[in-house]
C-alpha cells in the first residue's frame, strides 16, 4: 500500500514538474512590446489547446462512461424495454454534461464580472487619491501630459488596449482556477488508475504528460499577457500542480470512488477553459493591427494546439 501511495504520487509530482523544463526555454520574460508577437503566437496555441481539451478531452470524458455502460447494457438484456430505458438514462447523461459545461462558462462570466467590478471601484478609489496629490509634486503634471500623450498614441494605433489589458489580470486568474480543477480531475484519474494496477498507472502518467506540456504552456502565455514576470508565471503554475497531488490523494483515500465526481466536474472545467479560450485570448490577438505573416502565424499556431489534443485523443 505504501509502494502505492509512493508511485501514484510520485508520477503526479512528475507529471507537474516535467513540463517546466520547457517553460524555462521560452524567450518571453514579461508582456513587453518586444516579446509582442512571439506572445501572440503562444496566445494562439494556448486558444487552440483549451478548445481542443474543452471538446475532445474533457467532454467525450465525460459522455463515455455513461454511453459505454449504456451499450453493454443493451447487449446484455436485449430487449427493448431494458433498451429504451438505457437510451433515457444516456440522453439525461449527455443533457447533464450540456448543462454542467455551459454551467462552468455562466459561473466564470459571474465571477469575472463581480472581479472586474471589484476592480473597477478600487481604479475610482486610486485615481481620485492621485488626483488629490497632485499639488504635492511639481513634476507630475509634466508626466501626466506624457502618460496621456503615450495612451492616446496606444489607443490610436491598438483600439481598446489600455481598457483591454488593465482587465486582462482578472482573466489570467480565472484560468489559474479552471487549472486547478482540470488538475484536480487529473490527479483523481491518476488514482483510479494505480489503483488498478502500476501497469495502468504507468500508461495513464504518459498521457496526462503528453496532454499537460501544451497545455502548461498556453497557460504560461495566458499568464504573461496577464502581467505577470516569467518567474511569477511559473511559479503560479508550480502551485496549480496542487491541484493534481489533492486529487490523487483524494482517490487513493476513496479507492477510485472520486471518479465519480468527474461526471460534472469534467463539463463544468470544459466550460471554464471555453471561455477563457473565447472571451479572454482570442479577443486579445484581435487588438492591434497585424501583419499577413503575423496573422498567418497566429492561425497556424491555433491549428497546431487543437492538432496537439486530436493526436493525444487519439491515443488515449
Amino acid at each position: 500500500m505504501v509502494e502505492l501511495w509512493m508511485q501514484a504520487i510520485g508520477s503526479t509530482l512528475l507529471i507537474s514538474a516535467a513540463p517546466f523544463l520547457i517553460l524555462f526555454l521560452i524567450p518571453v520574460q514579461s508582456n513587453s512590446d518586444q516579446h509582442q508577437n512571439l506572445l501572440k503566437i503562444l496566445l494562439s496555441f494556448a486558444s487552440g489547446g483549451l478548445l481542443g481539451d474543452a471538446f475532445l478531452h474533457l467532454i467525450p470524458h465525460a459522455l463515455a462512461p455513461h454511453s459505454h455502460h449504456g451499450d453493454d447494457h443493451g447487449h446484455a438484456h436485449k430487449s427493448e424495454e431494458s433498451h429504451g430505458h438505457s437510451h433515457g438514462a444516456e440522453h439525461d447523461h449527455v443533457m447533464s454534461v450540456g448543462l454542467w459545461v455551459l454551467g462552468g462558462l455562466v459561473a466564470f462570466l459571474i465571477v469575472e464580472k463581480f472581479v472586474r467590478l471589484l476592480k473597477g471601484n478600487e481604479g475610482h478609489g486610486h485615481s481620485h487619491s492621485s488626483s488629490q496629490a497632485k499639488p504635492k509634486e511639481k513634476h507630475s503634471d509634466d508626466e501626466d501630459e506624457k502618460e496621456k500623450e503615450k495612451t492616446a498614441k496606444a489607443t490610436k494605433d491598438e483600439p481598446c488596449t489600455g481598457e483591454f489589458r488593465s482587465n486582462i489580470k482578472v482573466s489570467g486568474y480565472l484560468n489559474l482556477a479552471a487549472d486547478v480543477i482540470h488538475n484536480f480531475t487529473d490527479g483523481l484519474a491518476m488514482g483510479a488508475s494505480f489503483l488498478v494496477s502500476p501497469t495502468v498507472g504507468t500508461i495513464t502518467t504518459l498521457t496526462i504528460l503528453l496532454h499537460e506540456v501544451p497545455h502548461e504552456i498556453g497557460d504560461f502565455a495566458i499568464l504573461i499577457q496577464s502581467g505577470c514576470t516569467k518567474r511569477k508565471a511559473i511559479f503560479l503554475q508550480l502551485l496549480t500542480a496542487l491541484g493534481a497531488v489533492a486529487g490523487t490523494i483524494c482517490s487513493l483515500l476513496a479507492q477510485g470512488a472520486g471518479t465519480a465526481a468527474t461526471t460534472w466536474i469534467l463539463p463544468f472545467t470544459a466550460g471554464g477553459f471555453v471561455y477563457i479560450a473565447t472571451v479572454t485570448v482570442l479577443p486579445e490577438l484581435l487588438v492591434g493591427r497585424s501583419s499577413f505573416g503575423q496573422s498567418v502565424m497566429e492561425i497556424l499556431a491555433l491549428l497546431f494546439g487543437v492538432g496537439m489534443m486530436v493526436v493525444i485523443a487519439e491515443y488515449e
